[in-house]
């Protein structure tokens, strides 16, 4: 942990035990940390551009990461899953691979704070950013267990990025070697299943994509994950 970071924890720290709710409202979460011997309790806080996590019973083994070191951030219900570029210290020791269960049953302070973060580490829900010269843009959408967004999918030398103009939470970015399988059952349907979460599915509008752009596409991942 850098000297910059461990200052932004122990101010954090400090101001929870102190004054319990100097934490702003709806940037505090409660929850379990799970470990290799079973859950820990404790918050959540997303301090700016950092997430905290603080150990109720053992404040020493708390950790804070900046949204920089974050490669992926997945909810699915109350359970938050994030991989990390640089490990962090729990009780387990040094990790990059940490998984919490909110209490309240609402995972959404967790999506929208790393959402609000999409333009630098993670994605962007504005339609207007530019792209890369050479990337391929494909209008999309993805379906929610209850409704749907609406963005574009973006292929660039590197990386596969889902930008939602309508839900910051429900955008994606990986990069190549991050993807473990991709396919296109049709022109208008992409399945990507990233190592870190579950198969995200994407409908493709206008003339969908054609066979070689999806072949180029594989080849590319191909030859990230062989130099992984």
């Amino acid at each position: 942990m850098t000297r910059t970071m461990m200052w932004v924890c122990f101010l954090i720290l400090l101001c929870v035990s102190a004054f319990g709710q100097a934490v702003p409202q709806g940037r505090a979460v409660d929850v379990e940390h799970a470990v290799p011997f079973g859950q820990v309790q404790g918050k959540l806080i997303l301090y700016g551009d950092y997430l905290v996590f603080v150990d109720a019973e053992r404040p020493e083994d708390s950790f804070v990461t900046p949204k920089t070191s974050i490669e992926t951030l997945s909810t699915e219900g109350a359970q938050i899953t994030i991989q990390l570029k640089d490990a962090v210290r729990n009780r387990s020791g040094e990790v990059r691979r940490v998984s919490f269960r909110a209490l309240s049953g609402d995972s959404g302070p967790v999506t929208s704070w790393w959402g609000s973060a999409a333009a630098a580490p993670a994605s962007s829900a504005s339609p207007s950013q530019p792209v890369s010269e050479g990337a391929k843009v494909f209008q999309a959408s993805h379906n929610h267990r209850i409704g749907s967004c609406n963005g574009r999918l973006i292929i660039t030398e590197d990386r596969v990025s889902y930008e939602s103009t309508d839900s910051v939470s429900h955008s994606r970015r990986w990069e190549l070697k991050q993807i473990r399988e991709i396919n296109l059952p049709n022109p208008y349907e992409l399945n990507v299943r990233p190592f870190t979460e579950s198969n995200y599915k994407l409908r493709l509008q206008g003339s969908g994509m054609d066979p070689a752009t999806y072949k180029e596409l594989v080849d590319r991942i191909a030859a990230a994950r062989a130099l992984k």
